[in-house]
């Protein structure tokens, strides 16, 4: 069984390496028909379709149909990136299947998720940089609320930061919650997220700390790849270490489904305990037993506002 986890994790990092070399590189695929570029200029950077080109001067038509004349000294650096206009806008960028990205929903915009039919996640823009929502179930337990701040900080750079808080059932005085900060790299069509976060339980003193990283690469106008892979960094036994990839169809204009298969490793506690015949008593004997699943089928649906 640990064979097939170990396998799955490197399905996954070859997953991400596959599709992120084409953030890092800006190649084309095969869905772009038409020559599109990324143009560095002394003066800034313009993106779009050369459509003429000599010893002088460079004519591009930018996506909004602008045409722009940019002299050939005044180039530095030309890349051949993805035309966004081939594949179509992306319905959900804010969120992959549950940790969220720094791209940030606009004022106005929401989404609504349902995961395993049972996990219900809601988010809407407040701003363009602040959004509020909450985490339930269908029976209200537990509940969470979810606040998020976050912006583009730099050319194909995002970061954000935010947090969960709530309760586990009605009438708990305790409180639980995780408190995030991450960095996303890359366009709302193919980018990769680093998350920091920490989590928390007021009943417990132990500390977690978590990372986890998430990815996002369209392939086509309805499909995308999408991934996630937690590592949970518990005080007194092993990691934690949950994720893998899934397929996000558009299925509707509004509309997603993410479908998946993820691995699990954690550890179980099992009482090995014995009772001393002599004192009378029963001796507890906590041990921790590392525990693999593979695979887990994943599904959740959501729509876009």
């Amino acid at each position: 069984m640990k064979n097939r986890v170990t396998y799955t994790l490197h399905f996954a990092v070859f997953f991400f390496v596959l599709g992120y070399s084409q953030i890092i590189y800006g190649q084309n695929t095969q869905q772009d028909t038409t020559q599109y570029y990324r143009i560095q200029t002394q003066n800034g950077r313009v993106e779009g379709r050369i459509i003429k080109e000599d010893t002088r001067e460079l004519e591009v038509i930018k996506s909004d149909g602008t045409r722009v004349i940019i002299p050939t000294y005044a180039v530095q650096m030309r890349t051949a990136i993805r035309n966004p206009k081939a594949l179509g806008p992306i319905i959900h960028p804010t969120r992959y299947l549950y940790a969220p990205s720094a791209i940030p929903l606009k004022r106005g915009e929401g989404y609504l998720n349902m995961i395993y039919f049972l996990l219900l996640q809601a988010q809407y823009g407040i701003t363009d940089n602040v959004s509020i929502g909450m985490t339930t179930t269908p029976i209200l337990m537990p509940t969470f609320v979810n606040v998020k701040y976050g912006g583009k900080i730099g050319e194909d750079l995002y970061a954000s930061f935010g947090g969960q808080v709530g309760k586990l059932f009605y009438g708990d005085e305790e409180s639980l919650g995780l408190l995030f900060a991450n960095i996303t790299y890359g366009n709302k069509e193919a980018n990769i997220t680093l998350n920091t976060g920490y989590g928390f339980y007021t009943q417990s003193n132990e500390q977690l700390p978590i990372i986890e990283v998430s990815g996002l690469y369209q392939t086509s106008p309805k499909v995308s790849l999408v991934g996630e892979f937690w590592v949970l960094l518990h005080q007194s036994f092993a990691p934690t270490v949950i994720g893998g990839p899934a397929l996000r169809i558009n299925a509707l204009k509004n509309g997603f489904i993410d479908v998946g298969v993820l691995s699990a490793a954690f550890s179980e506690s099992e009482d090995n305990g014995y009772y001393d015949n002599v004192n009378r008593v029963y001796v507890s004997k906590i041990e921790y037993v590392r525990k693999s699943y593979w695979p887990i089928p994943f599904i959740s649906l959501g729509i876009t506002f």
